[in-house]
């Protein structure tokens, strides 16, 4: 088993992503998504950065990144990097944030000044303690060990300035640069010098973490309140991204560029499961990649080697697998 979660990209940002694809570029909405995307990039390219920085980590740290775990009943709570050794658990709560930080230990926020405008934020300090209490909590539910969990905020930005609050100085020990990280990993050696867990103990607590790890599935389509019918059909071009594939002896052809593929309908069959349904019948999918031929969607659809259920014209795929790839 690899006992890392890699860094991949958020579901919602994948949604995001087929949403610009498949709306009109004069679509009313198209400027809202754009501005939620661009953020929700921003922040998963700090964690990324912060990512490659946990790469360097021997493997005796399991490092678990987007966790989302269950805690009392349907409440949930997020954890952008979960580090477990034999001896404690790390989470990191990750930012990307340019200017100056100012930790507001008074009112316990974080005021950010850039460019002369100042903004505020919920204090990264108090999230962090939120989800090392929710995690300390799940542990228990799940009958493993209390481990120490201690807590960093990481800034991947490495231009910004951070300060705090007179006399709060402390605080910046739990405050860190992404050059510095590993760093400040390597300190917890020494607080932490016996084992907690056998090899065998935090194999399984790794293993029992990203199995319980449960993504969030927007309805992406009623977030922003468009219809289904909003969406553009047709298989999209790898190369040039317009939406003018034909599918002719076994192979997509595009109308615009000339692009031949024999897989582009792959990507659109995703595109599908993110923002319509994980499931879908061959009738829906050659309306939605402009096929004719039943019988041609059925080979594409087999090829797949898609779970499905049904016989014949009844028959469902399950598209899920499409989407984590």
């Amino acid at each position: 088993m690899n006992m890392r979660k890699q860094c991949e990209k958020p579901v919602k940002m994948l949604m995001l992503e087929a949403l610009m694809r498949r709306l009109p570029a004069n679509h009313p909405k198209q400027e809202s998504i754009n501005n939620d995307f661009r953020k929700i990039r921003a922040g998963f390219n700090g964690e990324r950065r912060i990512g490659n920085e946990l790469n360097s980590l021997s493997k005796d740290y399991h490092v678990l990144h987007d966790l989302r775990l269950c805690h009392e009943g349907n409440r949930f709570f997020q954890i952008d990097y979960l580090i477990i050794s034999k001896k404690y658990c790390l989470i990191i709560e990750v930012k990307d944030f340019k200017g100056m930080l100012y930790f507001d230990r008074t009112y316990h926020q974080l005021i950010q000044t850039k460019d002369g405008q100042e903004q505020a934020y919920l204090d990264p300090l108090l999230q962090v303690d939120v989800q090392k209490t929710r995690l300390s909590e799940w542990f228990a539910v799940h009958d493993f060990p209390a481990l120490p969990i201690e807590t960093l905020v990481a800034n991947a930005n490495p231009n910004t300035i951070i300060r705090t609050t007179p006399g709060f100085t402390p605080i910046l020990k739990k405050i860190t640069g992404k050059e510095m990280l590993i760093s400040k990993i390597q300190t917890l050696k020494d607080r932490y010098p016996s084992e907690q867990l056998t090899q065998r103990q935090q194999n399984k607590l790794t293993k029992t973490i990203v199995e319980k790890n449960t993504p969030h599935y927007p309805d992406i389509l009623q977030m922003y309140q468009i219809e289904e019918k909003d969406l553009l059909n047709s298989v999209q071009c790898p190369a040039c991204s317009a939406l003018q594939m034909q599918y002719h002896w076994g192979k997509w052809s595009c109308r615009h560029c000339s692009k031949v593929s024999k897989d582009a309908h792959i990507q659109t069959l995703r595109d599908y499961a993110l923002l319509i349904n994980a499931t879908i019948t061959n009738k829906q999918a050659r309306q939605f990649l402009q096929v004719e031929s039943i019988n041609t969607m059925q080979k594409m659809l087999y090829v797949l080697e898609l779970p499905h259920w049904g016989k014949f014209r009844n028959r469902v795929y399950s598209l899920e697998r499409l989407i984590g790839e």
